[in-house]
């Protein structure tokens, strides 16, 4: 007697030539649809990982008074920035001209109002580097942002 591992049955069927087609579809749509998305989540990230920036920032407090802005930063923080580094407060970006020599000590009244101290996480008796920019601003107290670094992503994956 002739022993044969698949049914008689089912070899005929995927011997005939018209279901082949029938036995070739090896996944369904929601596979593909599936494969579609983690491929354009892929490329998608291969794009940002070109285009994209990862910035080092530094937090400040920013007075504007007469025309002139000048940022508040603290002494840990001061030895990051540099002149040209750029400077966004709100919207506007400004650039780093200068940073004081020497630091101010935190005083209560005078240009150190309450709110200054509030946004820039400055104590009484702190040390503080005074950093002067280039633009205008209308008079008030800001935060800041002074970007000290900038990488590209892709940076990571090849060092």
């Amino acid at each position: 007697m002739e022993k044969q591992i698949f049914r008689k049955k089912s070899v005929e069927k995927v011997s005939s030539p018209e279901q082949l087609n029938d036995y070739i579809r090896i996944s369904n749509p929601s596979v593909w649809m599936t494969l579609a998305a983690i491929i354009i989540l892929l490329a998608g990230v291969c794009v940002w990982g070109v285009l994209g920036r990862l910035e080092t920032k530094v937090s400040a407090a920013a007075l504007a008074e007469s025309g002139s802005v000048v940022c508040y930063v603290k002494e840990a923080d001061a030895e990051k920035v540099e002149g040209g580094m750029t400077v966004r407060i709100g919207e506007n970006e400004f650039t780093v001209q200068s940073v004081s020599a020497a630091p101010v000590a935190v005083e209560q009244g005078g240009k150190f109002s309450e709110y200054l101290l509030y946004v820039g996480g400055l104590q009484v008796g702190e040390w503080v580097y005074e950093v002067v920019l280039d633009g205008a601003l209308a008079d008030g107290v800001y935060g800041a942002e002074i970007v000290v670094d900038s990488v590209s992503p892709l940076s990571f994956v090849f060092n």
